[in-house]
């Protein structure tokens, strides 16, 4: 059972996200690491839209492989390379939660572990 938590006296989300959701009791737990736009041949396209949609596809594979779904995911953390990324992460983003819109942090950080990622997602899910 999931609850969303968006209480009043708070500012509203900025975005595509609740502020909270509350999982009780939870009988899967599945905690991913971040996810780069990297193919499975380890290549690395050069545009941030192409990275997130790889990311993304790397996310939903485990998820699926967990027997899970984008409604199961309870958390995102974003991490992006250059405010110029923004956009077209948050564009893909947006298309793969659609309505679902979980808790949600995006960070833009000066580099990742590898001078091509410009982005990477990490995910927790629950059911």
């Amino acid at each position: 059972m999931k609850r969303i938590i968006d209480p009043g006296g708070i500012a509203p989300p900025a975005s595509a996200y609740k502020h909270g959701v509350l999982t009780e009791p939870v009988t899967a737990l599945l905690t991913l690491s971040g996810q780069l736009g990297e193919a499975p041949d380890g290549t690395c396209p050069p545009d941030a839209t192409a990275q997130a949609r790889l990311a993304w596809a790397n996310v939903l594979r485990l998820l699926d492989e967990a027997g899970m779904g984008v409604a199961d995911i309870v958390k995102v953390t974003s991490y992006l390379v250059g405010e110029e990324t923004i956009a077209p992460y948050v564009a893909v983003h947006k298309d793969v939660t659609g309505a679902h819109e979980p808790p949600w942090t995006l960070v833009v950080v000066a580099a990742l572990g590898d001078p091509g990622y410009l982005v990477e997602v990490d995910v927790t899910a629950a059911r």
